[in-house]
């Protein structure tokens, strides 16, 4: 039994040390096994030259050439996954990689194809910028309004996803609306799905969070609303 992790990078030569070294260390419970597909778009700031020299018979390193978006390096890592169960795993520390058997065991103790790890269970402030988190949990209403489901964090880049069901979809998304994608597409199939805590911590944009929240946020709601109409 195998869970791919996938691995997205862009410029994360100061982090991307710190977060393979908690994936390596990362037990989950016997017989499972673990692969890692890390995925480059395109970084210029010595992070290629770090990735270049993993020697791993657990890791596949992929070199994008072309900078289309994190969801591209999404879909892009699924063609070399070969697990039962696929997770995205951000680069940036924000997601502490030992949530990860947590959110394993709950999708295996529930017989789930799609497991949410919610950064909002806690009912805390979960994000630095209040507007950050405003747009998040109003993207989640308008999802959960549409789709009659009952997330609390649609936007969260842990889902742990069936990875044979996954593979049948259509993935449009090339950014960061995939999540919204992926979610919409397993909701309708009715998947057994589920949402659990997890750890999370919110970086600055000094530190590398990303600006465009605006035109990020516009295009997860055309997506949310064609899902819903127009997509079957």
């Amino acid at each position: 039994m195998k869970l791919s992790i996938i691995v997205c990078v862009s410029n994360e030569r100061k982090t991307i040390k710190k977060i393979l070294k908690k994936i390596n260390q990362l037990r989950l419970v016997s017989p499972w096994k673990k692969e890692i597909i890390i995925v480059d778009n395109c970084s210029i700031d010595g992070t290629r030259e770090i990735l270049s020299k993993i020697k791993r018979n657990d890791t596949r390193i992929i070199f994008q050439e072309i900078n289309i978006g994190k969801g591209h390096s999404v879909k892009t890592a699924l063609k070399f996954c070969t697990g039962q169960y696929v997770i995205p795993q951000d680069s940036d520390l924000e997601y502490d990689p030992s949530d990860i058997r947590k959110i394993l065991n709950f999708a295996l103790r529930n017989k789930h194809d799609f497991v949410v790890g919610s950064r909002a269970k806690n009912g805390k402030r979960f994000h630095k910028y209040w507007i950050n988190e405003i747009g998040a949990n109003f993207l989640t209403i308008v999802f959960n309004s549409l789709f009659k489901t009952n997330f609390s964090d649609v936007a969260s880049c842990y889902k742990l996803m069936n990875l044979k069901k996954l593979k049948r979809f259509k993935l449009n998304c090339n950014g960061f609306d995939l999540d919204y994608e992926m979610c919409a597409k397993f909701t309708k199939i009715k998947a057994s799905s589920g949402e659990i805590k997890i750890k999370y911590s919110s970086r600055s944009y000094h530190e590398g969070r990303n600006t465009k929240i605006f035109f990020d946020g516009f295009k997860a709601l055309f997506v949310i609303i064609s899902e819903r109409f127009f997509k079957k």
